[in-house]
């Protein structure tokens, strides 16, 4: 994983989610049926596209893994898939808030709110077979084979709303974009910023959990 200044990478995290934050309660239009308590799909939307993007990550790491053997993609294989279960987490609870405002209830099994469901049991499993897991080498080859069949959930979490009939509200449909333009560019910022913050917590995370191995695969071998 290439090297980026902590403090940089922070740095423009913050200030691109001020943006964000300012166009997302003060620049955005009211929305019409909701009125102001819409603004949470700001956040919510972005933290579902960091949960999918983390976990993309987490099975092509593990893919690596499986083939060369390289711990280091083992390791970047268990930071995103950490990070993306907590931006799952995050998405479930703003979807929840959202769902309470638009339908009247925090859950009703929806698609989307199942799959999702589904998607964070998944990868929750990910994690815990990795902490059940003593020797470092099988800890690695293990969860990498069930990372495979786990990001099936992934897939199924997004065309949800597309192959099922959900309450889910659709951006993007076959008669185009269903939200203005001030709405878009407010995602997008938002988008954006979430997703330089996802890189500095990985950054961060990664270096932290490299140092971990390094200190796990010595102690091993001193027994040996």
């Amino acid at each position: 994983m290439p090297k980026i200044p902590d403090v940089l990478l922070l740095i423009l995290a913050l200030t691109l989610s001020i943006v964000g934050l300012y166009a997302m309660l003060v620049w955005a239009p009211v929305e019409v049926t909701l009125g102001e308590s819409y603004r949470v799909f700001y956040l919510h939307v972005p933290a579902a596209w960091v949960a999918y993007l983390a976990l993309g990550m987490s099975l092509v790491s593990s893919i690596l893994y499986l083939k060369t053997k390289n711990s280091k993609f083992d390791t970047f294989a268990e930071v995103t898939a950490i990070l993306g279960v907590l931006y799952a987490t995050l998405t479930i609870i703003l979807g929840s808030i959202w769902a309470n405002v638009a339908w009247g209830t925090y859950w009703n099994w929806d698609p989307r709110e199942t799959t999702t469901l589904i998607l964070w049991i998944s990868y929750a499993g990910y994690l815990v077979l990795r902490a059940s897991i003593e020797n470092v080498e099988k800890r690695a080859v293990l969860p990498a084979i069930y990372n495979i069949f786990a990001f099936s959930t992934v897939p199924l979490s997004y065309i949800s709303v597309i192959y099922w009939q959900t309450l889910h509200p659709q951006i993007v449909t076959g008669e185009g974009i269903s939200t203005t333009p001030d709405m878009i560019t407010t995602l997008l910022l938002n988008l954006v910023a979430s997703s330089v913050m996802f890189l500095f917590f990985l950054n961060l995370l990664y270096r932290i959990r490299r140092a971990e191995r390094v200190l796990d695969e010595y102690e091993e071998s001193t027994w040996r």
